[in-house]
C-alpha cells in the first residue's frame, strides 16, 4: 500500500474499505479480475499480487505465459458511461458504479473464444432478473451476435428503453422473459423484430460477495 491508509488505497482501487480490510485480514481474497484492476491502478506486478513472486523470480519458462497475461479493457455500455469528471468522484453516478472500463484477462478471452473489441460491460438495473442477476451486478456483454440462442440473456434497446431479458424462441417470434414472476412476458412477433435492437448477450456476471 506504500504508506497509504486503507481509505486512500480503497479509493485508488475503486473498492470499498470493507472489501480492502477483508483482503488484508485474509477473510476473503480478490478475484483475478480484481487483482488485475489493483495491479493496473497501483502500478504493481500482477504476478506479484497473485503469487508473491516477481516475474523474473519464476524460472519455469513453461509457465511464463501464466504470469504475464495481457489485460484488456472492456468499455462501459455507452448509455451508462460516466464523464471523466464523474468517474473521478469515486461515487455512484446516476445509480451506476463510476467505472469507465473493466479489466479482463487474455486467457479468459481465449478460453471463451471472445474478442475483447466486441465486449462491453453493462450494470444491471432493478430486480426483474433476480436472483440470478441483481441490482448493479456487472454483466459482460458480447456484441458479436450471429444468431439468437434460445434461453440466452440479452441486452436489448426498444425506442428509448434498455431491456435485459431472457429470449425464448417460438414459431411466432420471441418471448422476452424475466426471472421475477411479477414481470409480464413480452411477445415480439417476427414482423416486429426490427423495432428491437439486440445489443448483445450476457457471457459473464460480475458480483461482489461483500
Amino acid at each position: 500500500m506504500k504508506g497509504d491508509s486503507v481509505s486512500t488505497f480503497a479509493k485508488k482501487c475503486d473498492m470499498s474499505e470493507t472489501v480492502i480490510r477483508d483482503y488484508l485480514s485474509g477473510k476473503t481474497y480478490p478475484s483475478l479480475n480484481r487483482l488485475a484492476s489493483i495491479s493496473e491502478k497501483c502500478n504493481v506486478s500482477y504476478s506479484w499480487l497473485a503469487t508473491g513472486h516477481k516475474l523474473e523470480e519464476i524460472h519455469d519458462t513453461e509457465n511464463d505465459n501464466v504470469y504475464s497475461e495481457y489485460i484488456h479493457r472492456v468499455p462501459v455500455y455507452i448509455k451508462q458511461l460516466p464523464t471523466v469528471e464523474e468517474a473521478k468522484t469515486q461515487k455512484y453516478v446516476r445509480g451506476t458504479p463510476p467505472v469507465m472500463n473493466y479489466p479482463v484477462l487474455d486467457g479468459w478471452l481465449g478460453h471463451r473464444g471472445l474478442d475483447s473489441k466486441k465486449l462491453i460491460i453493462y450494470w444491471a438495473k432493478g430486480d426483474l432478473m433476480s436472483p440470478e442477476i441483481k441490482q448493479n451486478n456487472g454483466l459482460i456483454i458480447n456484441t458479436d451476435i450471429n444468431e439468437v440462442i434460445d434461453g440466452g440473456v440479452y441486452l436489448l434497446e426498444y425506442e428509448d428503453m434498455t431491456l435485459l431479458r431472457r429470449i425464448r424462441l417460438t414459431l411466432e417470434g420471441w418471448q422476452l422473459l424475466c426471472n421475477n414472476n411479477q414481470c409480464e412476458t413480452i411477445t415480439v412477433l417476427r414482423k416486429d423484430f426490427k423495432q428491437y435492437k439486440i445489443v448483445g448477450n450476457v457471457v459473464q456476471i460480475i458480483k461482489d460477495l461483500y
